[in-house]
């Protein structure tokens, strides 16, 4: 986990075992706003930023300000499962401050 992540996710002063390698965090990214999108001028760059606020709020999210990813390094970590550090996140976040997707797709 890199010092950004660690500063962004408070839990991991008391659950700094999840991330010794069972599981890697990637720094957050911002999502644009509508607003901030409409002046990108590259149509690539405007279709990515776009997807990711659509994605956002197709799930609930209003005026979502980050995303960041999440990688299960180690499958057969005993401590928590996937569904199981996705509540960590919502408890450490607030529940209707994240949307948790396996695989950036499937809702958990």
């Amino acid at each position: 986990m890199t010092e950004s992540a660690e500063k962004n996710f408070p839990a991991y002063s008391h659950l700094p075992y999840l991330f010794d390698g069972s599981y890697l965090m990637f720094d957050p990214h911002t999502i644009l706003s509508r607003q901030q999108i409409e002046l990108i001028d590259d149509r690539v760059e405007k279709y990515n930023q776009e997807t990711k606020l659509l994605i956002a709020e197709e799930f609930g999210l209003k005026d979502p300000k980050s995303y960041f990813l999440i990688v299960v390094n180690d499958k057969s970590f005993p401590e928590l499962n996937t569904s199981e550090i996705a509540d960590v996140f919502r408890q450490e976040l607030g529940e209707g401050n994240i949307v948790v997707l396996l695989n950036g797709e499937d809702l958990i």
